[in-house]
């Protein structure tokens, strides 16, 4: 009998019928279909009405456990008896009935023989327990002939210890007595119309293991249970099981009664405590604790969290430091950022995102939006195939292309990596089925693919990585951060998944143009390319891209440039060395995303603030503006330079799109503070007044550059 729907376990039966929740690694139901192989029953078949197909999938013909399975649907629920009746056709001899949810390693030959020495026309197989109350309890006579049944009574009720395990012998003339076409139950119609009209019917009382898992709790149980039998059927755990394919660090701490899947990673000072089951492909990160856990497929915990006597879902993510306590359960591809604290027994429905801090003492059910923000600070940021996932990109596709106007001409790009390529590839795919016009460029750093966006198009897209970790950000007409009620109008179709639907799809276009070339029109209509002309420059940075695109700069305008790959302590302190023999007129060390830099002349080291009004200051020479542009915090540090200038500062909001908004009204085309190549340029172009000015800097005995 497999055609529950579980409703006490729910999460883990939102998308899975009991009989297939994972147990030390399979099916539940596979035990119970290896238990009727153990004892000589080859011919099998299943009643199914919840989720079918993921049973009918899994099992298929049966020939892979080297039985015949057959399958029947209900078309509506039928109850246990009803459900049984249905397979009719099947059912032409003694035949055993058994759940897909229970555990045991009941011996079915001696109840079968039990059953035919009676001469029985239906045998319950009885298992003795301590807390009745909680089963089907029934009543025999000294050879066992059944006298009473009561379901679930009160403890003023119990007059017996013996539950129906739900196992039964039946002899198939009694499918007659099951009335056809409705819902019909063994315990509460057939059994007690057996016992009315006098039908032989008979306990067995089994020895062994027995557990019906009716809730969180006793599926809980049921492995701590059987660690402590040292396994059932063809498990052993009377040592730890722990798959060959699964990667673990020395310095984890595992305990004797563990089990562990395939393909797992497990990280320092990780310990697993009693009891766990860890199923395959699950991540573990440094200092993480488990006892008596249950993780299924798939699921990530981050670093330093706390799990006890809980159930994480396939796919789950814990970020790092989050606690879940007894009985609670985090159902299938749910997301728990840091410090989340889930109470005993509270569960959370599938496919959730959860807030940092947030503390979970109720049930999340469907329909409740614990997500509060799509964007953070700078687009939108997580880790890959966590946060950032295939499927959450096609998603935000069709949020992007459903909020701009269809006739919208929208450049994507990404850096050129393997994981923003794959995520820059599914948001293509939902901003394709909403009509959009996409154009593509790749392998150019955000800071030039800002002015593309500017000169060309109407809106961008650009899928940076680092490591694992993934940012995506979008731009206006302006090559600004989109604005935030833009944001919100896409988090509201991101939640609400109303996006626009278009019968043509466009395919996505390359650039005609070389976005070099572009890039390079545009520096030539802005700077003074002879004055460049004969200077002795290094550059360092770790990305290729960035060096290959100051080879090129440097061949164009006459720079004797010498280029080093690399972003190390010792490539900094080389760098410096020359700076400071005079072998070089300037040296700069570059970020691999093209935005921040490191200026060294001769002895002088110029980063951070400094380095940023600095440029401040030259951009207002450059654009004849009577006033330097610097975001609010500089306030702190400006006080001795303004001192100095005696320039006066206006002060935008500390936001980025904050900063190159006051840009762009003041009529400058460069957003120098995040444009590491334009702004070295601008140095380079006036490179003899900046050596002016960090001489007067440096005498200020209070400024340290």
């Amino acid at each position: 009998m497999a055609g529950g729907s579980g409703t006490r376990l729910r999460p883990l039966t939102v998308s899975l019928p009991k009989p297939m929740i994972p147990f030390f690694g399979r099916p539940v139901m596979e035990y119970a279909v290896k238990l009727l192989k153990a004892h000589g029953i080859f011919e099998v078949a299943t009643t199914l009405q919840y989720h079918p197909d993921k049973i009918i999938n899994y099992f298929e013909d049966g020939q892979k456990w080297g039985v015949r399975i057959e399958h029947f649907i209900e078309d509506r629920p039928l109850g246990t008896a009803g459900s049984v009746r249905n397979a009719k056709k099947f059912l032409d001899e003694t035949f055993v009935v058994l759940s897909g949810d229970g555990i045991t390693n009941a011996d079915l030959t001696k109840a079968i023989e039990f059953h035919k020495q009676k001469r029985s026309k239906v045998t319950i197989v009885l298992k003795e327990v301590e807390i009745p109350i909680e089963y089907g309890i029934v009543l025999t006579d000294e050879e066992g002939r059944i006298q009473r049944f009561f379901e679930k009574p009160s403890w003023s009720e119990v007059f017996s210890n013996l539950a129906n395990t739900g196992i039964y012998i039946i002899e198939p003339e009694i499918l007659d007595y099951i009335e056809d076409g409705r819902p019909f139950d063994f315990s509460k119609d057939l059994f007690p119309k057996l016992l009315k009209e006098n039908v032989p019917m008979f306990g067995f009382r089994m020895d062994g293991y027995w557990c019906d898992i009716g809730d969180v709790g006793s599926y809980i149980k049921a492995h701590g249970d059987v660690f402590r039998l040292g396994g059932i059927l063809d498990l052993d755990l009377k040592s730890p099981r722990i798959s060959k394919e699964s990667n673990i660090s020395p310095n984890a701490k595992i305990s004797q009664s563990v089990f562990i899947g395939s393909e797992c990673e497990i990280e320092d000072d990780v310990e697993i405590g009693e009891f766990c089951v860890i199923g395959d492909g699950v991540k573990i990160a440094k200092g993480s604790k488990l006892e008596r856990a249950i993780l299924w497929n798939g699921s990530f915990i981050g670093k330093n969290c706390e799990l006890k006597g809980c159930v994480i879902c396939s796919r789950s993510i814990l970020k790092d430091y989050v606690r879940v306590s007894e009985k609670a359960v985090v159902g299938e591809k749910n997301l728990l950022k840091d410090f989340v604290e889930v109470k005993a027994e509270a569960k959370i429905w599938p496919e959730k995102t959860i807030e940092s801090g947030t503390v979970i003492d109720e049930n999340i059910y469907w329909g409740t939006e614990v997500i509060k923000s799509v964007f953070w600070v700078r687009g939108i940021t997580g880790d890959f195939n966590q946060e950032i996932t295939p499927q959450f990109a096609i998603k935000l596709g069709n949020s992007i292309g459903s909020v701009f106007d269809k006739n919208a001409r929208i450049l994507i790009g990404d850096d050129y990596t393997e994981k923003s390529s794959v995520i820059r590839k599914a948001i293509e795919t939902g901003c394709q089925v909403t009509g959009t016009r996409l154009y593509r460029t790749r392998g150019i750093i955000l800071p030039i693919f800002r002015y593309i966006v500017k000169d060309y198009y109407d809106a961008g897209i650009y899928v940076r990585s680092r490591g694992n970790s993934i940012r995506i950000e979008i731009f206006d007409q302006n090559g600004m951060n989109i604005d935030k009620s833009l944001e919100r109008k896409i988090e509201n179709l991101f939640v609400t998944c109303d996006f626009r639907t278009s019968s043509n799809i466009n395919f996505v276009n390359e650039l005609v143009s070389s976005p070099l070339e572009m890039y390079f029109a545009r520096l030539e209509e802005t700077f003074e390319s002879s004055k460049f002309k004969g200077l002795k420059v290094c550059i360092v940075s770790e990305d290729k891209s960035i060096i290959s695109l100051f080879d090129k700069i440097s061949e164009r305008y006459g720079l004797k440039t010498t280029l080093i790959s690399g972003g190390s302590k010792q490539c900094i302190e080389n760098l410096k060395n020359m700076c400071v023999q005079n072998e070089y007129d300037a040296g700069f060390l570059i970020d691999r995303q093209g935005e921040h830099f490191i200026m060294m002349l001769g002895d002088c080291t110029v980063y951070g603030e400094k380095l940023k009004m600095l440029l401040a200051w030259l951009e207002m020479k450059k654009f004849k503006n009577d006033h330097m542009i610097l975001p609010e915090f500089f306030k702190a540090f400006i006080n001795d330079v303004d001192r100095l200038l005696d320039v006066p500062v206006k002060y935008t909001g500390n936001e980025i799109r904050d900063y190159m908004k006051a840009v762009l009204e003041q009529g400058i085309n460069y957003f120098f503070y995040y444009d590491a190549v334009s702004s070295i340029v601008l140095i380079l172009e006036r490179l003899s007044e900046v050596k002016d000015l960090i001489d007067k800097v440096k005498k200020l005995e209070e400024v340290h550059v």
